[in-house]
């Protein structure tokens, strides 16, 4: 995709979502309902991606990998 504004009408359609580990993007993907898998970019911010996925993953959420 280029930068959308929202992705909201395309994950309502969607039967799986994957994505990158920013928070608002796991956020917005789980209030819908959606199976998530997120591909975690370890050169973001101190590998705060990282952190986030491993949380979400524990907690039964997501699946997580890196490239």
């Amino acid at each position: 995709f280029r930068f959308k504004d929202s992705l909201a009408e395309e994950l309502q359609s969607a039967d799986l979502v994957i994505s990158h580990a920013g928070a608002g993007s796991c956020l917005e993907t789980l209030e819908k309902g959606k199976p998530l898998i997120v591909v975690i970019n370890d050169k973001l911010m101190d590998n705060h991606q990282l952190e986030l996925a491993k949380q979400l993953h524990r907690d039964g959420y997501v699946l997580y990998c890196n490239c």
